[in-house]
C-alpha cells in the first residue's frame, strides 16, 4: 500500500470483526481501503462468513449461513465509511463450491437480488 497511491479493488473478502481469520480485512484495513476510494466485494463463501467452518463437515443450515450475513458485512463497511460506496458484492461463486457451501437462501445467482431490500 505504501507504493501504490491509487484506488484499490478488493475482489472478495469480509470483516474480521465477524471472523477472526487473516484473509478478513481488520477496520484499520478497511479504513485504508475506504481512505484510497477502494471498493471491497464481499465474499459469500461460508469459511468467510461465520468462525469455526470446517469445509466438507459444516452445513449453511446448522450454522447460520445466510444473506443476511453477506448483508451484516456490507453493513459494517458502510457504517465504517459513512457511505455505500465502498461495498460490492465479490461472490466468489465462480464454480469452486456450491451450495453446500453457500448461503441457505441462496437458490440461484439470481437471488442477490435480494440483498438491496435486505439493507433497508
Amino acid at each position: 500500500m505504501n507504493l501504490f497511491h491509487g484506488p484499490v479493488w478488493a475482489s472478495h473478502n469480509n470483516c474480521r470483526v465477524f471472523v477472526p481469520h487473516n484473509r478478513q480485512f481488520s477496520d484499520e484495513q478497511i479504513k485504508e481501503l475506504i481512505s484510497r476510494d477502494g471498493v471491497i466485494g464481499v465474499a459469500l463463501d461460508a469459511w468467510m462468513m461465520v468462525p469455526d467452518w470446517i469445509t466438507g463437515k459444516s452445513d449453511p443450515i446448522s450454522m447460520g449461513v445466510s444473506l443476511r450475513l453477506v448483508v451484516n458485512n456490507i453493513d459494517h463497511i458502510c457504517q465504517l465509511s459513512g457511505n455505500s460506496l465502498h461495498a460490492g458484492i465479490g461472490s466468489d461463486l465462480d464454480g469452486a463450491f456450491g451450495k453446500e457451501q453457500c448461503p441457505f437462501d441462496l437458490e440461484t445467482i439470481a437471488d442477490l437480488q435480494k440483498l438491496p431490500g435486505m439493507l433497508f
